[in-house]
């Protein structure tokens, strides 16, 4: 079967899936992008990378074909956390408007370019610190980020992580951040799911740090994300789930640990 195919196939898997009342279902794109899905059929996308931009601009090849085609994808809303191209994809994102009704949600650096790809304003929502808005069932709130690439004019100063609230649950999707001391203050607030960054370079969290921030959270359900995305690893990353999921446990971590499989679903329920 073509890389088209099967992209069209996991579409329309997901656009089947019927959600069951108090709960979401998420499906891994690879790296940091996952699809959730509502009761109400709501999709959201989240750092849906689905092209091959990166290759040209830093010579970092994808590991895999992208699991969606762009012009497949039928999201309702499309969360960016920053324009790094394999969050903000300068490829699939002109593609995906173009091809689905979706709204953008992004910080505001992300939605300069986004309008310059030809994405529509009054398509683009930005997100500032503090901020928060609500579109069809679902609620995003801005979560803050630290988020220092060291590459010179790839600064993203206004780089956000972000919870989703919909169907009753709150599920926290870091982005691309450093362990930071302000994510603390999410404690006690009752996350029931954490999708957390832990490659380890480029300004984000390694395995040890997500697995300590997801400890203090608290949450039942927890994901380690923004691995498995390049045919070749940077130096000292931290790419296996399984460090994340023994340190998680060796803090006393008590949730669920879930290492994404491209595509398959996970899901989310109190």
């Amino acid at each position: 079967m073509s890389d088209a195919a099967n992209g069209m196939d996991g579409a329309q898997r997901i656009a089947g899936r019927e959600v069951p009342e108090g709960h979401l279902v998420a499906w891994w794109l690879g790296g940091s992008g996952f699809v959730f899905k509502t009761p109400d059929g709501t999709q959201i996308y989240v750092d849906p990378y689905l092209s091959d931009a990166a290759r040209a601009i830093f010579g970092l090849a994808r590991a895999f074909p992208a699991p969606i085609a762009a012009e497949d994808a039928r999201p309702d809303v499309v969360i960016c956390t920053h324009w790094h191209e394999d969050h903000l994809d300068p490829e699939a994102i002109p593609i995906i408007a173009r091809h689905s009704a979706a709204r953008f949600v992004m910080p505001p650096s992300a939605m300069a370019r986004a309008l310059s790809w030809g994405v529509a304003r009054e398509r683009i929502a930005p997100l500032a610190a503090g901020g928060s808005l609500t579109i069809r069932d679902v609620t995003i709130s801005h979560v803050p980020a630290r988020h220092e690439p060291g590459i010179a004019g790839w600064e993203v100063p206004d780089a956000m992580g972000v919870i989703v609230r919909t169907a009753g649950l709150q599920v926290y999707h870091t982005g691309d951040t450093e362990y930071d001391l302000r994510l603390r203050a999410l404690a006690g607030r009752g996350i029931d799911a954490i999708f957390a960054c832990i490659n380890g370079t480029g300004g984000n969290m390694d395995a040890h740090e997500a697995a300590l921030l997801a400890w203090r959270l608290g949450a039942r359900l927890v994901v380690p994300m923004h691995h498995r995305l390049w045919a070749e690893n940077p130096d000292g990353a931290t790419l296996d789930p399984r460090l994340f999921a023994e340190t998680y446990r060796a803090l006393g971590g008590r949730g669920r640990v879930v290492a994404p499989e491209l595509l398959s679903e996970i899901l989310i329920g109190p």
